[in-house]
C-alpha cells in the first residue's frame, strides 16, 4: 500500500493506493498515529486508490476514529466505492466512518 499525506488549515488528507489488509493495517496505523500527534480538526482517509479492505483494514479504521475523537480531531473516510464501500456497509460501519463532522 501506499500512503500520501497533504497537508492543509487545521486538515489532513491522507490518500491510500492499494490493498488495506492484515498485511498493510500497521503501516496505516503508525502513520495515522504520527498525524493526530498535531491534533488537526480533521483528517480525511481517502480510499479513492483502495482496491480492497478486508476486516482488519475495517477495523484499523474504526480505531482510528476512535483514536482521532480522543484527540480532539475528526476522521472521516471519504471515497470508498466499489468491494469496500460493500464491505463497509455488509459490516454496518459506512455510515460512521463517511459521517462528516458535526452530523
Amino acid at each position: 500500500m501506499n500512503i500520501t499525506s497533504h497537508h492543509g488549515d487545521d486538515q489532513v488528507r491522507i490518500a491510500l493506493t492499494g490493498e488495506l489488509d492484515m498485511a498493510t493495517t500497521e503501516q496505516l496505523r503508525a502513520h495515522l498515529d504520527h498525524t493526530l500527534i498535531s491534533r488537526p480538526r480533521l483528517v480525511l482517509v481517502d480510499l479513492d486508490g483502495v482496491t480492497f479492505c478486508d476486516s482488519t483494514g475495517i477495523s484499523a479504521l474504526v480505531a482510528a476514529r476512535t483514536a482521532a475523537a480522543a484527540a480532539g480531531s475528526h476522521l472521516q473516510v471519504v471515497n470508498a466505492h466499489g468491494i469496500t464501500a460493500k464491505t463497509m456497509q455488509i459490516t454496518g460501519v459506512l455510515e460512521f466512518l463517511t459521517t462528516p463532522p458535526g452530523h
